[in-house]
């Protein structure tokens, strides 16, 4: 009783032309998935541009401004004095 009245079911649905899957409804799902994908995209590179300018704001802001100062070395091997080419070789400048 049930497999007949499937078999009717079944039979009247697929003699129906609505069921058909029209020709161009893989190009529209091609264009779907390629606008998802140029949205991802775009919400990259946007949080990308983001971030830089977040990092790029900071930085500026972080950095002093006062003038550098040179200061006098208190380790001999920063001097360079001693360690200098002419004198490791016994030369006289």
């Amino acid at each position: 009783m049930q497999d007949s009245r499937l078999d009717m079911a079944l039979k009247g649905v697929g003699g129906s032309d609505e069921a058909a899957i029209a020709d161009d409804f893989m190009d529209g799902v091609w264009m779907q998935a390629d606008r998802l994908v140029e949205m991802s995209a775009r919400r990259r590179r946007l949080a990308l541009m983001g971030v830089m300018m977040f990092v790029g704001l900071g930085a500026g802001f972080s950095t002093t401004h006062t003038p550098a100062r040179a200061e006098t070395a208190g380790n001999r091997l920063i001097d360079g004095t001693d360690l200098s080419p002419a004198a490791l070789l016994h030369v006289a400048p």
